[in-house]
């Protein structure tokens, strides 16, 4: 059977003498619950400044600045911006193609399509034996 305590959250007594004396724990688990309520009515007049938006705390402070607005001249003034489809054009995709396999790669695979348009960029040079030019018999 569960004690008192346990029963309202507290940890539970080590001995029978503790658990057994149900009234102290009730007027324990009363202070708890007391100091609790005062906390809660107290924090608005300690703490309340946190729970007001920062805008609203300094709005009396910050003034407005009277400063009339620049004209950039036109050699600093951006020009306006250019949609990217201007400069990228994408072609329709073909479809895809029936087998499973051909999923991989199936775009590239077209010379249409091809990344490499100026040839392959990595071709292997032969390892590094046949750089340094060592004959077979000298590698195991």
């Amino acid at each position: 059977m569960a004690t008192a305590a346990a029963v309202k959250g507290g940890a539970a007594p080590s001995n029978r003498a503790a658990a057994c004396n149900i009234w102290a724990l009730d007027q324990i688990w009363k202070a708890r619950i007391a100091q609790e309520h005062r906390a809660y009515k107290k924090w608005p007049m300690d703490w309340g400044f946190m729970a007001t938006d920062y805008k609203d705390l300094v709005k009396d402070e910050i003034r407005p600045l009277d400063r009339p607005k620049l004209e950039m001249p036109e050699t600093l003034r951006l020009p306006p911006i250019t949609p990217i489809e201007k400069y990228i054009k994408v072609d329709k995709s073909p479809p895809l193609p029936r087998s499973s396999a051909g999923y991989i790669g199936w775009r590239s695979g077209d010379k249409l399509y091809n990344l490499e348009r100026y040839g392959g960029y990595a071709r292997g040079k032969g390892g590094l034996i046949r750089q340094l030019k060592w004959p077979d018999e000298g590698v195991d």
